[in-house]
């Protein structure tokens, strides 16, 4: 998780920033550049790096050249022709990874291996404090876009401004963050109350729906009322798909707020 916040940090866009959880099964494709390295970090210190056509000597003339530190977790990789191809075998903690590279002309940056499995092993939800952090994030990010419309986000993030219609009461989905490492979705959406009463909802049911599939906000910011007349905000996190570790869920999904009021 530092690593990942470390590239994203060193100006690494997170639309070029890849996260594959770790199998024995698995051949991963890594695509590669003439012009600029991509980095592959592992969660710890590598034990060896099995390649061919791929050498850390550039006199060797190889198809890839590689940088490696031996006992370093990250490795870097820059094609040397428009059409070198190469693979790599990674042992890593007792098991070897297979890693298969192509040229291309939009490469990745970065791709991360995590521990934790895309699908299948239920895993805890991140700690309080870890939530908290990564939804002030969200809500800092949108603040310094606005403030400097040039910078690159640190995060993906997309503004679909989603609307969904209750009966005294209009939800607008108007920014989702996503942080990948964490696989966590941020979201701040605008509730608009146009009747002359206060429209009271329970900030604690608050959830997100995609197809047929509920995720509870495992962390919300939200007041329980629409002032009259009005607009009020709601930022809201949801982590992982409960019981069944990562949900993978992208920016661009079709969104839907739950909100429970009488």
């Amino acid at each position: 998780m530092i690593m990942v916040q470390a590239l994203l940090i060193a100006g690494v866009d997170a639309a070029d920033l890849r996260t594959y959880p770790l199998e024995e099964q698995c051949v991963y494709t890594v695509r590669l550049g003439v012009n600029q390295p991509t980095t592959c970090v592992f969660p710890g210190p590598l034990k060896a790096l099995v390649g061919a056509n791929i050498s850390a000597k550039p006199d060797e003339h190889p198809g890839i050249l590689l940088s490696h530190e031996p006992g370093a977790e990250f490795f870097s990789l820059r094609a040397m022709k428009e059409d070198a191809t190469g693979a790599m075998n990674v042992v890593f903690r007792g098991k070897v990874y297979a890693l298969a590279f192509t040229t291309v002309a939009e490469p990745d940056q970065a791709v991360v291996f995590l521990d934790a499995p895309l699908v299948g092993r239920p895993r805890p939800l991140p700690e309080a404090g870890v939530l908290q952090e990564l939804l002030d994030r969200s809500k800092q990010l949108g603040r310094l876009q606005q403030q400097y419309p040039g910078m690159k986000p640190a995060a993906e993030r997309l503004q679909p401004n989603t609307v969904i219609r209750y009966r005294d009461f209009a939800a607008v989905i108007e920014e989702v963050t996503r942080f990948d490492a964490e696989d966590a979705l941020a979201f701040r959406v605008r509730l608009e109350n146009p009747g002359d009463a206060a429209v009271v909802y329970d900030p604690q049911s608050l959830a997100i729906r995609v197809g047929r599939e509920i995720f509870p906000a495992a962390l919300a910011e939200a007041s329980g009322s629409i002032p009259p007349r009005s607009s009020a905000w709601i930022h809201l996190l949801v982590a992982g798909a409960p019981g069944r570790g990562r949900a993978n869920l992208s920016v661009r999904e079709n969104f839907n707020l739950i909100v429970a009021h009488p």
